[in-house]
Formats: structure tokens, C-alpha cells, sequence
């Protein structure tokens, strides 16, 4: 397993593109995306979420999510609790999708929120998914907004089961990053070409770094252009595309 951790700012940065090509590709209802504090898609680095919401089966270290309830659907305005019912034995979570009707900020239970724009409402823009982990005796949730501001909550009862990480015949391991343990040898990736694939985890470090706070500062404040790095089937060997790794600022 690599030691390696991807850096905040450059996760953050991945995952706005590969949740807009989910979307593109398909508006699936099993559709999730961490968003506010757990932000967690990516510009073609693919989560165990994020590979479900692109209609794939979950990648080898993302979660196994099964509903065990049906779900509440319903349209409030201004702040509401929406009741669930008692949860079933195995819940782990509950796992909901707000739309926004109008402009607004709406809030989840820990935190994260959905910023709405005129243009955002009623859109597939205006839309986040969300999986909230149940607390002991928990039967429902409480989305906080405006007075005025009108919004639809889909809500349902779910298990999540994290798998495992696979292994290829080389001994390296494959998949996508596990919070709290770690990142795989390779890690799945969308390329170029839109192939689903892997690239080395080592390689998305980008070299050395800087030197001193005024080297940083130097580097900090001028455009970097893109690398490219290949992408790979899990065998870590036949190469299938390339993954572009633009640098932030």
C-alpha cells in the first residue's frame, strides 16, 4: 500500500469534473456526492460514490450501498424536519437528495450545505446528494434554509458496506482511497479518452517540492502547465490512456 495522501486542494479540484461528467453521462438515482465539508468526487479520480454515480458498479475500496426502506419524497419551504419512520435493523445511514425550487442556501444535519442560484433552481445544477451517517435512534432529518426558500427532499433508509481493496498479480493493490486507512498502489481514474483505468498513486505527487517558504511562494504564484501521466488496467501494465494533472495555484 503507498504512503501517499492526496492533498486536499488537489482532490477538491479532481472532483468537480468528474461529477459533472456523471451527470452528463447519466442522472442516476443512485447518485451520490459528499459535498460541504466531506467533499468527496472528483475530475476523473473516481470514489466508491462517485463510481456509483456514474452508473459503475462500486470500485474495489468504495462502498456497497443497499436501500432497505422506500423512500420519503416531499416539497417543503423554509426550514422542515422530514420524519423517515422507525429505521430498519442494518440501517447505517440515511441517504438523501435535495433539490433546490428556489435560490437559496439549504443545510444538512453536520454542516454541509447546497448554494442555489437563480439559475441553480430546479435544475440538475440545484441538485446534491448526500448519505448521512444514523445515529442511535435517529427517524429523521432537518434541512435548514431561508423562510422563503423552497426545496424537495428524497430520503430513504440505506446499508453501507465498504469493500475491499483488490490485488493484482503483481502484488499491488487497486481501488480508491479509504478513509482513514489509506490510498492503493493505483488509483481509479477516468482518462482523457473516457476508459475507465488506474494510475500509480506515486505518480499524481508531481515531484519534489519546494525548497523554502520563499520557493513556495514563487511557485504559488505562477500558472504550472498540466502533466500527463498514464493510465492503466488494474494489471498496473496495459496502458489504455492518459490522465492530466493540472496543477492549482
Amino acid at each position: 500500500m503507498s504512503g501517499l495522501r492526496v492533498d486536499e486542494q488537489f482532490s477538491t479540484a479532481l472532483r468537480a469534473e468528474l461529477v459533472s461528467r456523471a451527470e452528463r453521462a447519466k442522472p442516476a438515482r443512485r447518485a451520490r456526492l459528499w459535498i460541504g465539508a466531506g467533499a468527496l468526487a472528483g475530475a476523473g479520480l473516481l470514489g466508491g460514490v462517485a463510481a456509483t454515480a456514474a452508473g459503475l458498479l462500486p470500485l474495489p475500496g468504495g462502498e456497497q450501498v443497499t436501500p432497505l426502506a422506500s423512500p420519503v419524497t416531499e416539497t417543503y419551504t423554509g426550514t422542515a424536519t422530514v420524519e423517515l419512520g422507525p429505521a430498519p435493523e442494518g440501517a447505517t445511514g440515511i441517504e438523501m437528495e435535495l433539490t433546490c425550487l428556489t435560490p437559496g442556501s439549504f443545510r444538512f444535519p453536520d454542516g454541509a450545505s447546497l448554494a442555489c442560484s437563480p439559475a441553480d433552481a430546479g435544475s440538475r445544477t440545484g441538485w446534491a446528494g448526500y448519505t448521512l451517517p444514523l445515529a442511535e435512534g435517529q427517524d429523521s432529518v432537518t434541512i435548514e434554509t431561508g423562510p422563503e426558500s423552497r426545496w424537495q427532499l428524497k430520503a430513504e433508509y440505506v446499508k453501507q458496506e465498504r469493500t475491499e481493496w483488490g490485488v493484482n498479480a503483481r502484488g499491488e493493490t487497486y481501488g480508491v482511497e479509504i478513509p482513514g486507512v489509506g490510498v492503493p498502489d493505483l488509483l481509479a481514474v477516468i482518462a482523457t479518452n473516457g476508459r475507465e483505468g488506474y494510475v500509480y498513486a506515486r505518480d499524481l505527487s508531481g515531484g519534489p517540492g519546494p525548497t523554502s517558504p520563499e520557493d513556495a511562494a514563487k511557485n504559488f504564484s505562477k500558472p504550472r502547465p498540466p502533466r500527463e501521466i498514464p493510465v492503466y488496467l488494474s494489471d498496473g501494465e496495459t496502458q489504455i490512456g492518459i490522465f492530466e494533472v493540472t496543477p492549482g495555484r
